[in-house]
């Protein structure tokens, strides 16, 4: 498995290939020609310690902010991703039963990953970035790249000299993959950076009611990502409810009972959420629904073949 990092990637796009993509995608003309308007003269300016520089023109990269500049990025990455997926690639068979659906690529924004099967599939890739960077004004970070041997035993090949040899784990979306207890690792990492929120955060002088509030509005986000991938281990359930109750109450003892916090309002509760059940339910609501869909992604074809028997 292949983790590329793009070094700048929304600063780098080169504004002629990206509105020559746009035109060729089929978008109109006249469209096009007013994103070049909103591009056209563009300057920024250094600001150090509070003292401007001499402005320069900006003539590469989509506009940071702009609601826009990610669809716009995605236009520009998608002849990549698309030249790599319909490449001579084996891929990672998902079914049996479904031959077509093989995972060689996926991508989100410009955090792009590849499985590769051998040391010829991988200088193909190279080959494809370099391609790509020519055109686009693109650069891959080679020092943030990563590497990840899925099979057993040790690597069967070797990559080229462009990309690193493969580690014991690999980032991908900020969530690291490995051989060992991941999902462990994974949790007790977000779980201690939630933990130094919550210590700036409790003691702040807030009601009950406003306290809940914090927790569904900022805690709970820190990690909804997370569950949504890997399923938060039993082992670290008294964490959790740790965690979130000392920020309710302060590090006091709790006032009252637990599920009594978690009823409404009207019930004479304080509408708290319980955070394993809502964390687990996460994991399971997400992952499982995708099961019943007509167009599933190639990970979750594979999963149908395990819950079949339980349909």
């Amino acid at each position: 498995m292949l983790a590329l990092d793009q070094a700048k990637a929304f600063d780098r796009v080169n504004h002629e290939y990206l509105w020559s993509v746009l035109l060729k995608y089929g978008l109109p003309g006249g469209f096009v020609d007013w994103l070049k308007i909103l591009y056209a003269g563009a300057e920024s300016l250094p600001l150090v310690n509070g003292w401007s520089g001499s402005p320069f023109e900006v003539r590469s990269g989509v506009r940071q902010g702009c609601p826009l500049s990610p669809l716009l990025y995605m236009f520009a990455i998608d002849p990549f991703i698309r030249r790599i997926d319909r490449g001579p690639l084996a891929g990672v068979r998902m079914s049996l039963e479904e031959p077509e659906a093989t995972l060689r690529v996926v991508a989100y924004a410009d955090d792009v990953t590849v499985f590769v099967f051998s040391g010829g599939e991988a200088e193909y890739v190279m080959s494809e970035v370099e391609r790509y960077s020519e055109v686009s004004g693109s650069v891959i970070n080679r020092d943030k790249c990563e590497s990840l041997w899925l099979g057993g035993g040790d690597p069967s090949f070797g990559l080229p000299d462009t990309l690193p040899e493969p580690q014991s784990s690999a980032k991908v979306l900020g969530v690291q993959f490995g051989h060992w207890d991941y999902p462990t690792q994974n949790w007790d990492s977000r779980l201690k950076i939630a933990a130094q929120k919550v210590d700036q955060w409790k003691g702040w002088s807030l009601t009950l009611r406003e306290r809940v509030s914090l927790i569904k509005t900022y805690l709970i986000p820190l990690l909804i990502y997370l569950a949504s991938v890997c399923v938060l281990p039993e082992p670290l359930w008294t964490r959790v409810y740790s965690l979130f109750f000392q920020l309710l109450w302060r590090n006091r003892l709790n006032l009252v009972k637990r599920e009594v916090t978690y009823r409404t309002r009207r019930l004479g509760g304080l509408g708290m959420v319980n955070p394993v059940v809502f964390l687990v339910n996460t994991f399971v609501k997400i992952n499982l629904a995708n099961l019943w869909k007509e167009r599933a992604p190639p990970w979750v074809v594979s999963c149908r073949g395990w819950f079949r028997p339980f349909f």
